[in-house]
């Protein structure tokens, strides 16, 4: 049901706009001819149309881990935006059904057409690269914002996917991951490990793997590092671990990057195993980097009984996003206890992703899918920093209600973010993770990160 509007505009005479008529001398008066008054700026208002957001996910691959986290996320926040803090523009903002693909190769453009054909104005997307690549055509055909939470391979970005700047990513692209694990790789030092600056990577085969791969080559080639070995394998079959084991030992590396699923403890409790002499003791020792779908708690998963003791303790993982605060925490509890073993990632970044289109939309005072792409980099680099939609929006309307404008700097559940040029995250916050020797997770460090140049 409609929230009752406010009007803006109610009560504001001429003279606020500076815009008033004034008197001027007439023929034969001192002064000569009449006068004609400036030409007055449009009032600024607030558009009666609601906003309308789609959205799609996948059940398929490393998403699939993270689904249920985003979809939940998602509606919390259209919960708070509507229910606590009385909507946008006099209306409830529209969420409408998720989609959810099953597999991957679907045609996504029937399915846009059908959300632009509702009303949608923004897209919140959680699919892969392949997928959000192939969807583009029909974005830009229906003029949708896309606020993507998930993913992070450089080929979206490529010459011939044609955005029309529309689209924005919220997590960490390949080009960050790669400087922060070619920084690892550079700066080891163990007489255990293998040579500073060298990498074994491991991933399953997919245009995210591949593109990582490429920068962490790109990076580590100038500072004289090198990637070793790599293996690619199809997504959630890693086949013969103790092969890919054996292959990574042939020249062992400065650090090891495990960039898939939770098949990663599997190959961690090989390579533990394959690397202790006959008193248990570690002859070679190599750190590894564990992508977010394999940064879980591996005690609490069947796979437990299966791994060595103290095969993750040379292990980190990360998950986009800042702390996980008590209110979030809480949020998600509440919908399912569930979380407590799966875990929160990128519902951080869902929950933001629904706030800051309405925030966009109320700075731009527009719903269009245009506008809303324009104001988002906006919302979150502004002068008056928040943490809320209700305190953000506070700012903005109290600035409108005397014809003027004010910025904001939304510092959501994620953390702090900025969107670089075009409109990946530039700055922001991620996790970091460890293991005990018990394979149980640790509670993560939130730091920051900022893309070179």
């Amino acid at each position: 049901m409609a929230i009752t509007r406010r009007d803006l505009v109610r009560g504001f005479g001429a003279g606020v706009l500076g815009a008033g008529a004034l008197t001027g001398c007439g023929p034969g008066r001192r002064g000569g001819g009449p006068t004609s008054p400036p030409p007055s700026a449009p009032k600024l208002t607030e558009p009666d149309t609601p906003l309308v957001i789609g959205q799609i996910g996948a059940a398929y691959g490393r998403m699939a881990v993270f689904e249920e986290a985003i979809a939940v996320s998602i509606e919390e926040a259209q919960i708070d935006v509507n229910a606590r803090w009385g909507g946008l523009f006099g209306h409830e903002v529209v969420l409408l059904d998720r989609y959810v693909m099953q597999e991957p190769g679907e045609d996504l453009a029937p399915v846009i057409e059908d959300l632009a054909g509702e009303g949608a104005t923004c897209l919140i997307t959680s699919i892969d690269e392949e997928s959000l690549i192939a969807a583009m055509p029909a974005v830009v055909e229906a003029g949708l914002a896309v606020i993507d939470v998930f993913t992070s391979g450089m080929d979206v970005r490529a010459e011939e996917v044609q955005t029309s700047n529309l689209l924005m990513r919220l997590a960490p692209d390949d080009r960050i991951l790669a400087v922060q694990y070619g920084d690892i790789a550079l700066g080891a030092d163990s007489d255990k490990g293998g040579a500073q600056g060298t990498v074994a990577f491991v991933s399953e085969d997919t245009s995210q793997g591949r593109s990582l791969r490429q920068e962490l080559e790109l990076y580590l080639n100038p500072l004289g590092g090198r990637i070793v070995s790599e293996q690619f394998y199809a997504v959630g079959d890693i086949g013969d671990i103790g092969a890919r084991v054996k292959q990574v030992l042939k020249e062992p590396p400065a650090l090891l990057v495990l960039n898939g699923g939770q098949e990663s403890a599997s190959f961690l409790s090989a390579l533990h195993e394959a690397t202790a002499d006959e008193d248990g003791r570690r002859t070679i020792e190599i750190p590894a980097q564990l992508s977010p779908a394999a940064t879980v708690d591996y005690s609490q998963l069947p796979i437990a009984e299966e791994l060595a003791p103290e095969c993750l303790t040379s292990a980190a993982g990360f998950q986009p996003g800042g702390e996980i605060t008590g209110e979030h925490e809480a949020m998600m509890l509440n919908r399912s206890s569930g979380f407590l073993r799966t875990g929160y990632a990128y519902s951080q970044q869902g929950y933001d992703a629904f706030t800051m289109a309405c925030l966009a939309a109320q700075h731009a005072l527009s719903v269009t899918g245009t506008a809303l792409a324009a104001a988002v980099p906006s919302i979150l680099t502004g002068a008056e920093s928040c943490t809320d939609y209700e305190a953000c929006r506070r700012v903005m309307r109290t600035a409108l209600e005397a014809q003027g404008r004010a910025t904001v700097a939304y510092v959501g559940r994620s953390g702090k973010l900025e969107l670089g040029p075009r409109s990946d995250a530039r700055i922001g916050e991620m996790r970091r993770y460890g293991w005990s020797a018990e394979n149980v997770l640790e509670e993560g460090t939130a730091t920051s990160f900022e893309a070179a140049g």
